[in-house]
């Protein structure tokens, strides 16, 4: 992250040229909005909601200059059972309650603390993600997240183990063996058949490098592992995929192998082809290559008081383990790799009804399965909110009927929603992020909304397609996720570079960033405020700063893209008809939202003036010529008064000035855009009397005069509200406005 120059400097003021700041220039401000100080010092300018999960947070002046607002709006850092519920002032109510939560990653700070129950070395209880069963002698141990990611876990995997002294075959002595030890041996036979070797047990896949020094004296002498485990004559079957190694001659030898097959059980000399007189010394293994095969991954999910759930999905049978290793490396995407015949279940878990949530991020590779099931029964019969991947191309989340979410790739990583409610009712969202809803009547499979099996790898619980693909993580809740379903899939997306949808996207800084509140820095606490989500200027659009508060529209009437008004600021004071008046207006405005020529678009604005509710008093422009004008509504009919066409130009930046004196010194108006100043033609008549609101970049309503306006499509930097003339600061803070922002004056 960059750091501004006022960050740089401990947040010195925003001066001007002659070492003023704007409020210093032109004190005493009835209202001032800007994303800039306009104090001098670092007041608090923006509150601003992130699209990804509706979080607000203030920021100051200098930290939105830093970068720190766009930062904030690009990451979702807060991991799944850390996420809280939304309420008026941001994400600070209740945590969500997952029921079950698998990860190999920590899935935040109220992860569980759990007991290592069976593993092989006892340990202390631990924040544990996983037990692992190792290939090369069934060895279990439960690992943290950060021990799956700093070696640790491969090294427990990958442990060479220790040898002993060198044995003859079982009912087989063809060699006559001297100088046995761990390390070597000397070996003769006058016959045909000779085998000696090591136990040594592998798995399919598993990699070895063995290394030894041979003194050859006759024969030609063969190395290679071998199925026996006892050596035994009758079970000397190779079971790697390489040849067996000559050892032909006195050399120093070094060679690895893959083995294909489960049976593995020694490291063997033979005899060769012929009668055979060798020695071998500083036999090692110098490296192994072995499986992790997950016994256990476990539940991180707690209550609302902290306690673990204790939901872990579990595999005692060793061929049905999936892998989380695999020839001495973690398997890829981060995740546990279903090969379509294995998975991990949870059973007895309490407390699941009709309602449930899932979330899952799965790679699929090829063919059906079930990836993350729900069941009530041993029998499965009753599987509700299923996550399944069939036949590769769709995502679904089903039951008696299934509900394609879209189409998907082999190999991409898809993170699905799929919820069930009140039994009829699913729901799931893909890859892109798009949520497909689907109704269905499911009939009476649920009424007893007793649910209490989580099913990894399998489509249900007694019998169904298994999953071939990895899965990354799995969270299951017994409630509605629907509206923090972003929230949670901006972590997850973030955590493993799924691109989700711009506007959302932390992963790929693509995330929209909303203005709730616009601080006033005047001192008056006229803030302006919109609590509507879909009335909320923009900010950050697609991650990218706007350097102002953006509204967007398509000038339709009915306006379905409005973001518009920041309107309930009310003053108590009279601004208009006695003490004078005066606003400035910085920003941009575009012309393609319009389909009326003569459309006004009001820039800044006061309303319910004059006396009842559609008066309204302030600057507007014509996007399509740039024309901008003083309205001045009066008995219900506009007066909008021209100050030249062009004036500013769409799309560039401009600052609009207009202030007049009080009614008794003569109204004398004046209006400037850009420092070019129009006093003629500009109305005499102003009646204005009743309390005012503010509006900013806003459409006048229906019921208000100028009925062809339509809201504004254009960025606002900075609002100045004035009680009181300012003519004679006009100069000073045009020049002000026109360096911060680089907009030439006429």
């Amino acid at each position: 992250m960059n750091l501004s120059l006022d960050s740089a400097l401990g947040r010195q003021r925003r001066l001007n040229s002659v070492g003023e700041s704007v409020l210093q220039i032109a004190p005493n401000a009835a209202a001032a909005y800007s994303l800039r100080s306009l104090t001098g010092g670092d007041p608090k300018v923006v509150r601003v909601r992130r699209g990804s999960d509706n979080h607000e947070q203030d920021f100051t002046a200098s930290e939105v200059s830093s970068g720190a607002l766009t930062s904030f709006v690009n990451a979702q850092v807060v991991a799944p059972l850390d996420i809280q519920a939304l309420t008026a002032t941001g994400r600070d109510g209740d945590f969500l309650i997952a029921k079950a939560a698998y990860s190999l990653r920590s899935l935040g700070t109220r992860q569980a603390t759990l007991a290592a129950t069976g593993d092989t070395v006892a340990r202390a209880d631990g924040k544990f993600v996983v037990q692992v069963r190792r290939s090369s002698d069934d060895a279990l141990k439960s690992f943290t997240a950060t021990e799956v990611t700093d070696g640790t876990l491969l090294a427990f995997v990958n442990e060479i183990q220790t040898l002993g002294t060198v044995t003859n075959s079982a009912g087989n002595d063809g060699f006559t063996l001297t100088n046995t030890s761990s390390t070597g041996f000397t070996a003769t036979t006058d016959t045909a058949t000779g085998v000696c070797g090591w136990p040594y047990t592998a798995k399919s896949g598993d990699k070895i490098t063995v290394s030894f020094d041979a003194v050859v004296r006759a024969g030609t002498p063969q190395f290679i592992p071998r199925k026996a485990t006892a050596l035994s004559g009758s079970n000397l079957v190779d079971v790697v995929s390489d040849s067996a190694i000559s050892v032909n001659s006195t050399a120093s030898y070094s060679f690895e192998f893959t083995y294909d097959s489960d049976e593995a059980g020694s490291l063997t000399f033979s005899e060769g082809d012929d009668n055979a007189d060798f020695d071998i010394s500083n036999f090692q293994v110098t490296v192994f290559k072995g499986a992790g095969l997950v016994k256990t991954w476990y539940d991180q999910s707690v209550d609302a008081g902290g306690g673990a759930h204790g939901n872990h999905a579990v595999q005692a049978t060793a061929a049905e383990q999936p892998k989380i290793v695999n020839a001495g490396s973690l398997v890829a995407d981060s995740g546990i790799d279903f090969d379509g015949s294995q998975f991990l279940q949870a059973d007895s878990v309490s407390g699941m009804g009709a309602t449930v949530s899932t979330i899952v991020t799965s790679v699929h590779d090829s063919g059906g399965g079930g990836c993350v099931s729900l069941a009530s029964s041993a029998s499965g019969t009753t599987n509700f909110g299923t996550i399944e991947g069939n036949s590769v191309s769709n995502i679904n989340s089903r039951n008696t009927t299934s509900v394609t979410a879209s189409a998907s790739v082999s190999g991409s990583t898809r993170l699905t929603f799929g919820l069930t409610t009140g039994q009829t009712l699913t729901k799931a969202g893909a890859l892109g992020g798009t949520l497909v809803e689907s109704t269905s009547d499911y009939g009476d499979d649920f009424t007893s909304g007793e649910l209490n099996r989580i099913i990894i790898g399998k489509l249900r619980a007694s019998s169904g397609t298994l999953f071939d693909g990895r899965v990354r993580e799995a969270l299951v809740y017994d409630t509605d996720q629907t509206d923090n379903r972003t929230a949670i899939e901006a972590n997850i997306g973030e955590a493993y570079g799924i691109d989700l949808p711009s506007g959302v996207d932390p992963g790929f800084d693509q995330v929209d960033g909303f203005v709730e509140t616009w601080y006033d820095q005047s001192g008056n606490s006229k803030d302006a405020i919109q609590t509507t989500a879909n009335l909320q200027p923009v900010i950050v659009a697609a991650g990218v700063f706007q350097n102002g508060l953006k509204f967007d529209s398509d000038g339709s009437s009915s306006g379905p893209d409005f973001r518009t008004p920041i309107d309930s600021v009310e003053l108590s004071n009279d601004p208009a008809g006695h003490a004078g008046f005066a606003l400035v207006w910085v920003g941009n405005v575009n012309q393609s939202q319009h389909n009326n020529t003569s459309n006004h678009t009001v820039l800044g604005n006061l309303r319910n003036v004059q006396n009842f509710p559609t008066g309204t008093i302030g600057l507007s422009v014509i996007p399509t010529s740039g024309t901008v004008s003083f309205i001045n509504e009066q008995g219900g009919s506009t007066k909008a008064d021209v100050v030249d066409t062009n004036a500013l130009t769409p799309g560039n930046f401009g600052v609009a000035f207009f202030s007049y004196e009080d009614a008794e010194a003569g109204f004398d108006p004046l209006l400037s855009v850009n420092g070019s100043v129009t006093t003629s033609g500009l109305s005499d008549t102003l009646s204005a009397t009743s309390t005012n609101n503010i509006g900013i970049m806003t459409a006048i309503t229906s019921g208000n005069a100028i009925q062809y306006s339509r809201s504004t499509d254009g960025i606002c930097k900075e609002v100045l509200l004035y009680t009181g003339d300012q003519k004679d600061k006009r100069v000073a803070l045009e020049t002000n406005i026109a360096a911060e922002y680089g907009i030439t004056l006429s």
